[in-house]
This record gives structure tokens, sequence and C-alpha cells, in this order.
């Protein structure tokens, strides 16, 4: 392994250039600060220039999409060029969970992003193939509600009814290893006084999230209560750039959410 030497330029010290990154097989949460300075003799202070390949058929997933796959938070005067010919996926958001009994279903979650960028010029190449995605919504829970039973003809006094649960909604994609676009379908409502709501599906990559459906309690009408399913989660960024960043995206390959 060749470690890059600091050099003088126009008064900034900077790596030398030429320190190229590839990565070859699988790998999840990806941090480039940490493998430079794990890896490549980074100081972590001192800009630097850096060339990070993903090879064909590679997959970087996150865990959780509060992580990206590709954290990429380097120095003022860094430059980074990413070539990617493999997949870069981000974590699906969250389910909602399905209303209880007579209660509003949760939002879905958020989709994480795929690419994080701070602190550095970029150049993104996303190769013919290749593909870059930001994490899909959460599902909205299915809302519940209390219906069924009777009313009184003359007091107008509902006896009888019974509360039901709505549906839990489905998980964005990605949350599989190696990451693919599949997200999970929100399961069905519950009964007794009516059938409560199904949860919302999950969104594919960088889509946003279904909103859960509302419970549909069972007659007398004046008796029921329908509660509302939860909001979809919205969707995560394929290119997320941060502060101290700027980005120039060269695309022919697949992208799933925005780029900025």
């Amino acid at each position: 392994m060749t470690f890059p030497l600091p050099i003088v330029q126009g008064g900034t010290t900077v790596f030398s250039s030429g320190t190229v990154i590839t990565l070859s097989s699988n790998t999840t949460n990806y941090n480039l600060a940490s493998d430079l300075t794990n890896n490549y003799s980074w100081d972590g202070s001192t800009a630097i220039d850096v060339i990070l390949n993903i090879n064909s058929g590679v997959n970087i997933r996150a865990s959780v999409a509060s992580t990206p796959a590709i954290a990429a938070t380097l120095v003022s005067g860094s430059n980074l060029t990413i070539n990617n010919s493999g997949t870069i996926a981000a974590h699906g958001g969250a389910l909602g969970a399905g209303g209880g009994a007579n209660a509003a279903g949760a939002a879905g979650a958020a989709g994480g992003n795929a690419i994080e960028l701070s602190n550095l010029t970029g150049i993104i190449n996303n190769a013919s193939g290749a593909n870059i995605a930001g994490g899909g919504g959460g599902g909205g829970g299915g809302g519940g509600g209390r219906g069924g039973g009777s009313q009184d003809a003359e007091s107008g006094a509902c006896s009888g009814q019974a509360s039901f649960t709505g549906g839990d909604g489905g998980i964005g994609a990605s949350s599989d290893t190696p990451a693919t676009n599949d997200p999970t379908n929100g399961s069905s409502g519950g009964s007794g006084g009516g059938t409560g709501g199904t949860g919302g599906a999950g969104g594919g990559w960088g889509a946003t999230g279904s909103a859960g459906a509302a419970g549909a309690a069972s007659d007398p009408a004046a008796c029921k209560n329908n509660a509302a399913g939860g909001a979809g989660g919205a969707a995560g960024k394929a290119i997320n750039v941060g502060s101290g960043a700027t980005n120039t995206f060269n695309n022919s390959g697949n992208v799933f959410g925005a780029t900025s």
C-alpha cells in the first residue's frame, strides 16, 4: 500500500493527488474519512484529493436510515471523485405502526440518503447499469376504530360497540442485505366492530411511502368512529450535498431520489 504525502498548492497543504480507493466487495456504512485515517495515513485536518471507485457488482448499503451508505466528510479544499459501477443504496424508512383500538395509525419514517457529502468539491460519475438509490419512505399505519353494536331508537344511546386495530405499514427499500429495490407491503387491520385500515406499502428506492387506510367501522352510523391512517414517510436522497460541499453529477445509470 502506498501512502500519500502532503504537498503545498497555492498556500494550501493538500495530500498529493492519486489517493485511489477501490471497493471491490459488498460494504455496509462506508465512512470515507475513517478509511483514509485508518488505512491511508490521513491526518483528518489536511485537504486531500481522493478517487473512490466502486466496482461492478459491488453493493454498498446502509444498515439504518440515519446513516448513509457512503459518508464523505472531508475538509475544505478537498476534492473527491466517485466512480460508481455498482449499487449504492440507502436504508428504507421504518414502518408506521397500526393504530391501536380506536386510534389513528402512525406515520412512516423517512428513508435515508445513499451518499452524503460535506466540506469537499465532488464529482460523481454513475456508470451505465449502476445504481444510486435513496431509501424509500416507510408506509403509514392503518387506522383503528370502533363500531357495530346497536342504537336505541328512542334515546339514541349506543351500546355493544367494539374497537378494532389498524395494520402496520411496510418498510421502505432497502432493508435487505445486499440492498435491493424491494419494499414490504403493509399488513391488514384487525376486526371487531368493523375492520382496521390496511397499512400503507413502503416506498421503493427514492419514493415516498404510501399512507395507511382509515378504519372502516360497522353501522349504526351514529355510533361508529373511523380513525385515520398515518402518512407515508418521505423519500431519501440519492445524493445529499451538505455543508461546505459542491458536486457535479455525471449520470449514465440509474438514480432514485434527489441529487442535491
